[in-house]
């Protein structure tokens, strides 16, 4: 899967200010290396949803999303400012692969850039729908390679997309 679906590439999505931010779920990983933010609604429609990641330090190539392989709610993809600015879909390197197997895991697909993300830099995923039940994100080693080691969520516990909690922070 290379480049994006949805907006041409280089094409912006032009409502990014967000209605509500939340974080997702804490992994039970203490020494999560990544800051990971939901957004939506997204361009005024419900159900459509961003999840913006980010290095919590540094900086960090040869970024890569993982999806389930059947999971077809892909809008676009790609890189903007962090807290929800408009979403470049036009990435630096796009490499992409799959659907494929983990060992002795679930059938996936991955995709991202090499942009080097960092605080003034964020990736970003966007769906419609359903979420899926897990995202990862990881670095490759590789330039075109597929992530080596993966950080993700779960959205299992959201009925059909994430909502409001009643946040007063909503960050």
């Amino acid at each position: 899967m290379e480049g994006s679906r949805g907006p041409a590439p280089g094409e912006e999505l032009r409502d990014a200010p967000h209605g509500h931010v939340h974080r997702p779920p804490r992994n039970d990983e203490p020494d999560s290396v990544y800051d990971w933010r939901i957004h939506h609604p997204i361009d005024g429609k419900p159900d459509r949803v961003a999840v913006e990641v980010s290095p919590k330090r540094g900086l960090l190539p040869r970024w890569r999303f993982v999806v389930p392989g059947n999971w077809d709610s892909i809008i676009s993809w790609g890189v903007g400012p962090p807290g929800g600015g408009p979403i470049n879909t036009s990435v630096k390197r796009p490499a992409g692969g799959g659907p494929v197997n983990l060992v002795n895991g679930p059938l996936v697909s991955w995709f991202g850039g090499h942009e080097a993300l960092s605080s003034r830099l964020s990736a970003y995923l966007v769906f419609e729908g359903d979420p899926p039940q897990y995202l990862a994100f990881g670095q490759a080693n590789e330039p075109g390679g597929p992530p080596a080691r993966l950080e993700g969520i779960s959205f299992a516990h959201h009925a059909q997309r994430p909502h409001s909690h009643g946040d007063s922070d909503d960050s």
